[in-house]
């Protein structure tokens, strides 16, 4: 298993690619990142045109990669990409953090580890960073994605919360 930060633009379609055809469709899964960065529609409705938006949004990332706080991870196995995961690195906060903003295994990978692989890669980057903390945030109803973070050290500090204005 291979986990590295996408820094080439020439695998951004494919990252991308592999975000939308492997993101849960279940509106579960929505969160507040999903909703920010354009994603999501609304919390139980995806933008239609995922691909697109998370394209747009990962080659700004693979082109600021030396100054960009946010990263995104490629885990590959035998040169398959396998799972990804999007990740914020807040050094200039008083305490600084990191954000999961996602995780992502493809659906026929789903079962073998790999997940779990790669959020203690996502650990070690981050303490390798010397930072302490992170955080995730998870769609309120995805209650199997939050057992398997609370298995991982994750637990709720805050409700998010939204208003249409």
């Amino acid at each position: 298993m291979l986990v590295e930060w996408l820094s080439d633009e020439i695998l951004v379609n494919e990252t991308a690619s592999f975000f939308a055809a492997n993101i849960d469709p279940d509106p579960a899964y929505i969160s507040h990142s999903e909703l920010m960065w354009g994603r999501a529609l609304s919390a139980d409705a995806w933008t239609p045109d995922l691909g697109s938006v998370v394209e747009r949004e990962f080659r700004d990332l693979a082109a600021e990669i030396a100054s960009s706080n946010k990263r995104v991870a490629r885990c590959l196995i035998d040169g398959e990409l396998v799972a990804i995961a999007l990740v914020a690195f807040e050094h200039d906060a008083p305490i600084p953090f990191a954000v999961l903003e996602d995780i992502v295994v493809a659906q026929d990978r789903r079962g073998e580890h790999i997940g779990q692989s790669l959020l203690d890669w996502v650990f070690g980057q981050v303490r390798e960073q010397k930072i302490g903390r992170i955080f995730l945030e998870s769609g309120l109803n995805n209650h199997v994605a939050h057992h398997w973070f609370e298995r991982n050290g994750f637990h709720q500090v805050s409700i998010v919360m939204m208003a249409n204005v």
